[in-house]
């Protein structure tokens, strides 16, 4: 099955991940980097020919970055092109350092005077202002670039404070890009596409001898397989975050064990519903309001420093809430998630409470 195996690794992943030298020796180590040869890693600003822009992009963007000292770490979907788990994608995520965000704009800014200029604009449905106290609270904020005239659109989101991620726990490698551990907290969501990517990361690091993997791997056999490796330290860790694995021992049927991981994947899709109800009502809500000026228009074509301004100020005047979850809420949204798991399996309350990560692993 699909959540049993690596995806198929296409020549035009093997393009990219030729280049990955760093990486692929400080994860994967030799066994991947003979399947993986080794070519010589692009230049900050030096095109990347062999996957078209989206990837151009990144890398001119990453150098961008750095040269600024802007702490970040590259996420989701082409984290997932950068371990060989997808083959492209048009979005860039970065979760940002909240402090930093006054450089990002300053660098934006720059690169709209520039000759010739990039076109920089927040998209229709914008999430956020791209501020601190925003973003340091979980919002996102949804950006369209275009570096060159005629050129195509990038689509960048920035993150502060990322979904499911533990605070301190952004350590991107030498690439910039976030660990496969942190990637696939992530991927816990509500969608079908995401949960073949968690099981294929935490392959990646049952191939690199990582006790992290029993954190996010899906099959049985193999969660079985690296759960008899691990001493009892790492196994009393990884019940803390992952208690499902408890039960590993007193389920000798997989198919059972494997019910019981679809039971666990539903807590983790209900959960991530009701935070994502919240700000996405606090959302329309703002901008049913906002839509009422007169002469509203939106996006505008006005530089990206006024449009800013007119969002942050739109975002104050209309009252889009900087925090939408306190502890209370998130309290209140993980226990919400698990009535709705209960109802929606049929299982009594006590499996899935045993099956249930902690709230603070869930909603950070």
């Amino acid at each position: 099955s699909t959540n049993s195996r690596l995806p198929i690794i296409t020549p035009r992943v093997k393009c990219a991940t030729r280049r990955l030298k760093e990486a692929r020796c400080s994860v994967f180590g030799v066994q991947f980097q003979e399947r993986f040869p080794v070519l010589p890693l692009p230049r900050a600003h030096r095109t990347v020919g062999c996957m078209g822009t989206p990837l151009e992009f990144l890398y001119h963007f990453r150098g961008l970055l750095q040269e600024r000292g802007i702490r970040f770490a590259i996420t989701s979907g082409m984290a997932c092109v950068y371990y060989g788990l997808q083959q492209n994608t048009k979005d860039s995520d970065w979760i940002i350092e909240p402090a930093d965000l006054p450089k990002l704009h300053a660098l934006l800014m720059d690169h709209e005077r520039r000759v010739p200029p990039w076109r920089i604009s927040y998209r229709q449905i914008f999430g956020a202002p791209m501020n601190t106290e925003y973003l340091a609270q979980g919002w996102t904020s949804h950006l369209s670039i275009w570096p060159s005239a005629g050129g195509e659109e990038e689509h960048v989101d920035i993150f502060g404070a990322a979904p499911r991620v533990q605070p301190g726990t952004v350590q991107p490698d030498s690439m910039g890009f976030a660990s496969p551990d942190l990637v696939a907290w992530m991927k816990r969501t509500d969608r079908d596409k995401d949960w073949p990517i968690v099981d294929g990361l935490g392959h990646l690091l049952q191939r690199a001898a990582s006790p992290d993997a029993v954190m996010h791997l899906q099959s049985v056999p193999r969660l079985r397989a690296v759960w008899s490796t691990l001493d009892a330290g790492a196994r009393a860790h990884a019940v803390l975050h992952r208690p499902l694995l408890s039960l590993l021992e007193t389920t000798p049927n997989d198919e059972v064990m494997h019910g019981l991981i679809a039971l666990e994947r539903t807590v983790w899709e209900t959960v991530n519903q009701e935070r994502y109800r919240l700000f996405q009502h606090e959302w329309k809500e703002f901008y049913r309001r906002w839509k009422k000026e007169e002469f509203w228009d939106w996006p505008t074509a006005e530089p990206f420093a006024q449009q800013h301004e007119r969002v942050l100020s739109a975002a104050r005047r209309y009252e889009l809430p900087i925090q939408i979850l306190d502890e209370a809420g998130k309290e209140a949204a993980w226990q919400r998630g698990i009535a709705r798991t209960v109802l929606r399996s049929g299982r009594l309350e006590a499996l899935v409470l045993a099956v249930t990560p902690p709230r603070k692993r869930m909603l950070p």
